[in-house]
């Protein structure tokens, strides 16, 4: 799960005014006041994946997530760092809401949000991080892998280095295997249903217009125009997101300013 706290299962006491909660309509027609009253763990206990909730709770511009973002950017700009440090920081320091920021390039997250790290497509690969976001049309998937964020990201012309290269070859090597295997991610997704919500179709069925595909590398000086066009053309041609970690920085500060992921 994401945070030290899961929403799997109740407390005995949340339990108990959960269930009273229940009694006077909690779930149906509750009116802007009770909204506002009812404990978030109510709402995440009945969410589909009640432990992978990217909580909009926790975004916001204080001591902590500042702090948090000055570390990100110190490894980020630090010649030494590599996506393992990176990884580790994030997992460490509990900033998920870094990798959240993502869904800012995507038109879906601003019903619901969830988010995997290190999601496995059997046998073979892990994922850095699955995002998942809702919208009035469904829930939509982006796979995200990080790379580091020096070393080969560009060539002096602008066209893609080593670094990026691999990371894109990576997330193809995971479309080929959602094309053939996506029924396997059904057991995936079993294994972390709360007791409440069933699985929407989306889920079931391979969609490859709701597939996406992030690829982190570099910073922003690794970027020229012919970059940017190239990263373009990815994303309109291939469903492949390009960032560099600045752009990360960039989203992740919109974030904690406006409260939400989209």
């Amino acid at each position: 799960m994401l945070y030290d706290r899961g929403y799997f299962d109740l407390t005995k006491e949340e339990k108990k005014e959960y269930l009273a909660a229940k009694k006077k309509g909690f779930g149906s027609s509750m009116d802007i006041v009770d909204f506002i009253k009812t404990p978030k763990a109510f709402f995440f206990h009945e969410s589909i994946f009640p432990n992978y909730i990217l909580d909009t709770d926790e975004l916001d511009v204080n001591e902590t997530t500042t702090d948090i973002m000055n570390q990100f950017k110190s490894i980020i700009h630090d010649k030494s760092s590599n996506e393992r440090d990176i990884l580790r920081f994030i997992k460490i320091q509990k900033a998920y809401f870094i990798i959240g920021s993502i869904l800012q390039n995507y038109r879906f997250g601003h019903h619901s949000a969830f988010l995997f790290p290190e999601f496995e497509l059997p046998p073979n690969y892990k994922v850095d991080y699955l995002v998942i976001g809702k919208s009035s049309y469904g829930h939509e998937f982006v796979f995200v892998e990080l790379e580091r964020p020096n070393t080969d990201i560009t060539t002096k012309d602008g066209n893609l280095g080593t670094t990026f290269r691999k990371g894109i070859k990576q997330v193809e090597d995971w479309s080929y295997w959602l094309e053939s295997n996506f029924s396997h991610l059904k057991l995936m997704f079993e294994k972390n249903q709360g007791k409440h919500s069933s699985l929407p179709m989306e889920f079931l069925s391979l969609d490859t217009t709701r597939m996406h595909f992030a690829v982190v590398a570099g910073l922003r000086e690794d970027f020229n125009d012919h970059s940017y066009r190239i990263a373009r053309k990815m994303k309109k041609e291939s469903s492949i997101l390009i960032l560099h970690y600045d752009n990360l920085i960039d989203s992740a500060i919109s974030v904690l300013e406006h409260g939400n992921y989209v």
